[in-house]
């Protein structure tokens, strides 16, 4: 890891959770804010080590680590499972669980239930949940019992086939200022910051200056308050096909597979294991177990 100086924000919570408050002057000062997704405890230690200042316990898992087309078949009891591993290995970061398809659509009594065991079993700091509309029900209700909430709007893969795909939202003048309302209202429903996502860079812009809460972008250009990414496709190691706003800042897909091929060889090869890789029993305990053990039959 770098021996660089951290950020200045990070003197006042070396020692636990950044203060949710935080985000909200990070950005009056116009400090970025970093977000990442992560789905255990590995990866979370690892993104708490680099400084990030949120993990998304993100529904994205369906497609870059279940294997599934969309985020839809996601159960709560998988992000309950992925945020407990989460949360073993993020210390510093605020971890934010995504309330999957399914676990808030029914009613304000649904979301609350499944928001706050998601707080109690998962252990997450804050949930996010999607879309505008009722959902904005869903975040005051969420809010008002208690649980951080986090908004999101744009392209919101939950309901992509819905909105015509994974595609860009808001490019029409209508539908730029349904986003801007549907944040406003997200926000006035007491949630503490709203994701934009695939959206104009203009209308980025336009939705963080009209919000005292933050924005998160990803896909919505670079004057939003923060920005996120999903690791598998940052890493580099999603087969999938990656949006075109994702930078990716690591092959580790190509690193994985060589090393596991170099792995596969020296197995094969016998070179592995080596004499440094195995134990050894002390002379005299080798000297009696050769004068019991049964002679070595023939094959």
């Amino acid at each position: 890891m770098s021996d660089k100086p951290k950020p200045q924000r990070y003197a006042s919570w070396t020692a636990g959770k950044l203060p949710l408050p935080e985000l909200r002057e990070m950005k009056k000062r116009g400090e970025k804010i970093v977000m990442v997704t992560a789905y255990d405890a590995p990866s979370a230690r690892l993104a708490d080590a680099a400084g990030v200042d949120l993990i998304l316990v993100g529904d994205s898992s369906g497609m870059v680590v279940h294997g599934r087309e969309s985020t839809v078949a996601v159960s709560l009891d998988e992000i309950v499972f992925m945020t407990q591993w989460v949360t073993r290995g993020a210390r510093r970061p605020l971890v934010v669980a995504d309330m999957p398809f399914g676990s808030y659509e029914v009613s304000d009594e649904q979301a609350v239930t499944n928001a706050v065991r998601l707080v109690k079993e998962g252990g997450a700091d804050a949930v996010k949940l999607e879309r505008g509309g009722t959902s904005v029900s869903r975040a005051r209700a969420v809010a008002a019992a208690g649980v951080p909430v986090m908004g999101h709007v744009g392209l919101t893969p939950q309901t992509a086939t819905v909105l015509g795909g994974f595609k860009a939202q808001g490019r029409t003048a209508e539908r730029a200022q349904q986003l801007v309302d549907e944040a406003l209202a997200l926000e006035e429903a007491g949630c503490f910051a709203v994701v934009l996502e695939a959206v104009p860079s203009e209308v980025a812009r336009a939705v963080t200056q009209a919000l005292s809460v933050p924005t998160i972008g990803i896909g919505a250009g670079g004057d939003t308050d923060g920005q996120v990414l999903v690791w598998h496709d940052m890493l580099g190691f999603y087969e999938g096909n990656a949006p075109r706003f994702v930078k990716r800042y690591a092959d580790l897909g190509a690193v994985i597979t060589e090393a596991l091929g170099r792995y596969a060889e020296e197995v094969r090869s016998g070179a592995f294991p080596e004499q440094q890789h195995t134990y050894a029993m002390p002379d005299e305990e080798l000297a009696a177990f050769d004068a019991v053990r049964p002679p070595t039959r023939r094959r």
